[in-house]
């Protein structure tokens, strides 16, 4: 399922919970727990220190937030892979985790049952969200789709922007690297939304990572 010496560290600040994820990962070959962390803080400086290939990261965690170190975290260690491990079902969550890169959100009602296949999507290069966030758990390619019609149906402006959801960039971020302001990517973003008949903010980073080698090209 994974790769040979893939390297894990876990962050949240109840030591059971911690535990309970530490079972699970001792029962998956070639995965390795490198470290634990208890806060925010001890978090981001070892994630810089020990590098590991995957962080489960807590939503709320004392000091610096599970969202702040993966901002932080990205930044230094762009092929980190992060897994936001929250009690939080709130789609805002979400929808700002996996714009600041997040690879997975598993809930922790179902974090000891569905852990074993959020991992092996991660390690695959794919996205998961857990079940009770979208009626079921979404496993999202990172790969082009074959179906180019709805792609047609956008501006070139918006396609770029779109290219910048695919890489989970900011909206502050797309209109740094673009030189338009804040107010245009959100505008463009609605138009989206609009013209490809999506519903929150989630399924746009959906589209755009399904999409995003075809984007790349076109961006």
């Amino acid at each position: 399922m994974t790769q040979p010496n893939t390297t894990v560290l876990i962050a949240d600040d109840h030591p059971i919970f911690r535990h309970g994820l530490k079972h699970v990962l001792a029962q998956i070959p070639h995965l390795r727990l490198v470290a634990e962390a208890e806060s925010g803080d001890s978090a981001l400086s070892q994630l810089n220190y020990l590098k590991p290939d995957i962080a489960l990261l807590d939503l709320a965690m004392p000091g610096m937030d599970g969202l702040e170190v993966l901002k932080r975290a990205r930044q230094t260690l762009p092929d980190l892979k992060v897994i936001i491990v929250t009690s939080y079902d709130d789609s805002a969550y979400l929808d700002r985790a996996l714009e600041l890169g997040a690879s997975a959100y598993l809930l922790k009602d179902s974090a000891t049952d569905d852990l074993e296949d959020c991992l092996q999507a991660v390690v695959a290069g794919e996205t998961y969200i857990s079940a009770e966030l979208d009626n079921r758990a979404l496993i999202v390619p990172n790969t082009d789709s074959s179906d180019t019609e709805q792609l047609a149906l956008l501006t070139a402006t918006e396609r770029t922007v779109l290219a910048g959801v695919a890489r989970f960039y900011t909206s502050k971020e797309i209109a740094r690297e673009m030189d338009i302001s804040y107010r245009t990517v959100q505008n463009h973003r609605a138009n989206i939304a609009v013209k490809l008949d999506m519903k929150g903010r989630h399924q746009l980073v959906r589209f755009a990572r399904a999409h995003q080698a075809a984007l790349e090209q076109t961006d």
